[in-house]
Order: C-alpha cells, then structure tokens, then sequence
C-alpha cells in the first residue's frame, strides 16, 4: 500500500461541486454537508464528473457507497518491476487520477441525512473545478491550508494574511500559547478549525490579532485568539502573519456487520492453517483523516505453499474502498506451506480508529 501525501504546490486548486442528490428518482437534501477537500494540482488531471451511488442508513450517514461512473476505475495505480535492473515504475498518471478523487466517498460518509428511515438507490454526481492558485478566493484558500498533511507554501500563506510575513521569514518563537481543546468539542468526519491573522511588533509580541476565516466554531475561534495573543517572538516587526489551529475529527463508527451465517459457503481457515508472514495492516488514508471507521468480510483460498489467492470482497461497508484495502491487507501475508490448498475460506478485516481529540498547528 501506499500512503500519498497531498500535494503542497501545484498551479491549480481542484475543487469538487456536486448536482441534486436524487434517491430511487426523488431529491434529497442533506442535513449537513460535508465537502471534498480541495486540492493542489500541478495539471488538470479530470475533466470529466464522478458519479457516486449509495444508500443512507436508519442513521442519516451514507452507506453501500460505490463509483458508478467516472475517474475512479482510469486512477487504479499500475506498477511493473523490471527484474534485470531491480527497478519499479509506477504509471503516475493513473496514480494522480485516483488520487484526485480520494476524498468523494469519505466527504460523503461524513454528511448527513435525515434519520430514521433508510434510503435507497442514492446518487450524485461531483463534477471537476479547477481555478489558478493565484486567482483562489480566500476562503477557498484557507480551508485547502486546513486539509490534513497539506502545507502552503510561502506566497500562498501571504496570500492569505495579506502580508509579507511568511515571505521574510518569523522571527524565532520565545513563548507559544495554546487553545484549551478540552473546551472545545469534536464534530464527527470533519476537522473544526481557525485561521488567525496577526502582525508581530518591534518587540516581538503579536498585535491586531483576528479569526479571518474558520469553521464557525465559536469555542475554537475564542481559544485561538487567546492562544494567538500569548505568543511571543525575538523581534519584529511583521505584517500579514496567519497560522491555523484544528480540532480533529470525531470518530464515525463502522455501520453494523453481518453474521458468519450470512456466508454458508465459506469457512475460518485460522484452525487448518497458520500465518507464517502476517499480513500488513493498513488504513485507507482519506478515511482516516476524516476519523471513519469500516469493515470488509473477504473469501479466499490458501495454496499449498502458504499464498493468499482468489481473494474476493463478499461484504464490505461503507464503501467498496474498504474491501479493496482489505484485499491488499490480506494479500500482503502469506500461511505456513501444507499438503494441499485450503478453498473458501473466510476472513474479516475490521478499520477502526483510535484517532480521538489530538489537535495540532501548521505553524
């Protein structure tokens, strides 16, 4: 598995709008959206739209989730190893694509919709906006800053302050204060966070101290500018100075799993064979950056010399990336060698999250 950090440069901003959220043929709306992240693209990688279909559980949250048409199935990675020079080439390409569309299913977990009543035969459809990272509003600009692992550069940072100070460069931080996080609340799938402007003084302390751009969190806001106003810096002055602080996400539980009865046909292996190389466990990155817990049931058969093959999803919730992950985690170990292969058997991969109220700073 590879774990992609978001790209930190790029000439555009790829933005995803949606159409109307149709279910079995009606609109819908959701109680809470939760956009895709935006992104910074060095090209334009899609420019065509991503059609999701899904369903919506007793509790409001989307399940079932699946790309029905799309960039999806043109971004599988591709790689080949050239044995002689002991290299690997990987088809970026397809690679970005994929990427480029990592954030639709988890943003879409993360909304919600009216509870009590389950809904089926959902769709949307996300289409491509791309805009030259020059010419980004700033508020755009301030929630691409709060995207998990993503970093602006210097002209983008003093973009957004309106300043030079990331361009001349912070003076060194004698004292750092901190917003009191017990304070503030978790929102679950989403990241609450602020953007604080401030300039620095000749003598080295923070003053015209603003929230210029936030989530909306009023707790987060007031604990920012307190934790902003208590900084201290060895000189000055500066103008235009932004930083951000973030609550992490809370945690969105798997929805429930199916019985082992559910798989007459299949089997638990663990008693006739044991793991000799045990599989690499991995998180699917987009939904553990947004706290979402999932599951995966996969069939499988063991060979005589210990490999994992004919590796097939038979359940998987809340959305088909999970089982393709899980497929990879399966595949990633290998059983001790027997007599003889070991058909249908039955494994269940579970995702959860220890991920709790850790917040952090870009700055």
């Amino acid at each position: 598995m590879i774990s992609a950090t978001p790209f930190s440069k790029g000439d555009f901003v790829l933005s995803w709008n949606n159409d109307t959220i149709t279910c079995n043929g009606e609109a819908v709306s959701a109680v809470e959206r939760i956009a895709p992240h935006p992104q910074l693209i060095a090209k334009k990688l899609l420019n065509f739209p991503v059609t999701i279909g899904f369903s919506v559980d007793e509790t409001g949250r989307a399940v079932d989730m699946r790309v029905l048409e799309g960039g999806y199935v043109e971004g599988e990675l591709e790689a080949s190893f050239d044995t002689e020079a002991k290299t690997m080439r990987i088809d970026t390409k397809r690679f970005l694509a994929r990427f480029a569309v990592r954030d639709l299913m988890p943003s879409l977990r993360a909304s919600r919709f009216v509870e009590g009543a389950r809904r089926s035969e959902c769709r949307v459809v996300y289409s491509p906006q791309y805009v030259e990272a020059a010419r980004v509003p700033r508020d755009t600009l301030a929630i691409l800053g709060v995207v998990p692992r993503m970093l602006l550069n210097t002209a983008l940072r003093d973009q957004l302050g309106g300043g030079d100070c990331s361009t001349v460069g912070w003076p060194a931080p004698l004292f750092r204060g901190f917003p009191d996080f017990r304070k503030v609340s978790a929102r679950d799938g989403a990241r609450k966070w602020s953007w604080v402007r401030f300039d620095i003084d000749e003598n080295g302390a923070p003053a015209n101290v603003s929230v210029i751009f936030s989530s909306g969190d009023a707790d987060l806001d007031a604990q920012s500018l307190l934790a902003f106003r208590d900084n201290r810096f060895a000189g000055g002055p500066r103008t235009g100075c932004v930083a951000a602080w973030w609550r992490n996400p809370g945690v969105i539980p798997a929805p429930p799993a199916p019985e082992d009865s559910d798989f007459p046909d299949f089997r638990s292996c663990e008693k006739l064979r044991s793991w000799d190389k045990k599989p690499k466990l991995t998180y699917p990155q987009a939904y553990n950056e947004r706290a979402i817990e999932g599951w995966a049931v996969l069939g499988f058969d063991i060979a005589a010399d210990g490999t994992v093959g004919n590796v097939r999803v038979l359940s998987v919730q809340p959305s088909e990336e999970f089982g393709e992950v899980g497929a990879a985690v399966l595949r990633s170990g290998r059983f001790e060698a027997g007599d003889a292969a070991v058909t249908q058997c039955v494994e269940r991969v579970r995702f959860v999250t220890t991920k709790d109220a850790a917040a952090t700073s870009d700055s």
